[in-house]
């Protein structure tokens, strides 16, 4: 018997996700901190999935007038 656990997760780090968004560490960690970006606790260790990152991008999306 096998367990399914779908495609793997890309998991990120706060260097990494500041890196990918242009911003800095302080400022994913703000993000972090208001719960505006889901996370993952591994250990001691924050990660982000980045296609949780890719979706708070796409909220954040102000699109055109025109």
């Amino acid at each position: 018997m096998s367990i399914d656990f779908g495609p793997p997760v890309e998991l990120l780090t706060i260097t990494e996700v500041a890196e990918l968004l242009k911003i800095s560490v302080a400022t994913v960690r703000r993000l972090q901190q208001r719960r505006a970006v889901p996370f993952i606790k591994v250990g001691g260790s924050v990660r982000f999935a980045k296609s949780d990152v890719m979706c708070y991008l796409e909220k954040r999306r102000i699109e055109s007038i025109e």
